[in-house]
């Protein structure tokens, strides 16, 4: 084979196989409880759909590993995890790994895995409110799971909130046990566990105005990024064009949380 034609062979596939040598032995973490419809314990999940796309497209070989919330940031940050999902943006996490930005150095949102509400839930009954501005009629502890977003929020607007719990199942049981006046919580994860739950949907129920609604993403490890700005690039893009593609669109509509 003449030497110009080997060159440009080897130009021509050098990326291919730079992307395959990038893409080994990535592991993700991602929360043990049940996170309806994003990730469930037993293997399903918008979330793990998408990234089974991702990785499929991208000849990726991932592994996932289902940890406590706290315990898998903890783990993206002393880089054991190459990446953690879902998470929401806060300042305070940036020491522990990346997310998506845009050319101007922005957070990215058009990377993100998707979109959730939180809400508050009450005993019925119960007058604590939200008028999305303030809380009206609370006075007693909030509960809200360990290590999640929506906590600082609840703090910001001066209230005691009680994080001591990882199952948002407990929490709800500790809201009709009147040991918290309130619950703040994803409201697809609570509403299903609700809906699950008829003895327990009978005595709770969910105040109207959303809390807030956050985009979620998966975060990169900073070596990862460091080392391998490339691959995180490709990794972000392609969960945006997944995340539009017909075939995630199908399993959307397929999930009655959706319409």
């Amino acid at each position: 084979m003449a030497k110009p034609l080997i060159c440009l062979l080897c130009c021509l596939l050098a990326p291919l196989y730079s992307s395959a040598a990038l893409a080994q032995g990535l592991t993700f973490c991602y929360e043990d409880q049940d996170s309806y419809p994003w990730v469930m314990t037993d293997g399903s999940g918008l979330n793990l759909q998408l990234l089974a796309q991702v990785a499929d497209v991208l000849t990726l070989e991932l592994q996932m590993v289902a940890v406590p919330w706290k315990r898998c940031l903890n783990g993206l940050e002393q880089g054991i995890y190459d990446g953690a999902f879902a998470a929401s943006y806060k300042p305070e996490r940036l020491p522990m790994g990346r997310y998506p930005q845009d050319s101007d150095g922005r957070l990215d949102e058009r990377k993100r895995l998707h979109t959730s509400t939180y809400a508050l839930y009450r005993r019925k009954g119960s007058a604590v409110s939200w008028n999305g501005e303030q809380f009206r009629q609370l006075s007693g502890r909030v509960g809200s799971l360990s290590g999640f977003s929506i906590v600082e929020m609840l703090r910001g607007h001066g209230l005691e909130v009680d994080e001591t719990s990882r199952d948002p199942l407990a929490l709800l049981q500790m809201l009709r046990l009147k040991r918290i006046e309130a619950a703040a919580l994803q409201s697809q994860r609570a509403d299903f566990i609700l809906q699950a739950q008829p003895e327990l949907a009978a005595q709770l129920e969910k105040v109207v105005l959303p809390l807030e609604e956050k985009a979620y993403y998966l975060m990169l490890s900073n070596r990862l990024v460091a080392q391998k700005p490339e691959l995180a690039a490709l990794i972000w893009d392609e969960i945006e064009r997944q995340r539009e593609s017909a075939l995630y669109q199908r399993n959307r509509s397929t999930n009655p949380t959706f319409k």
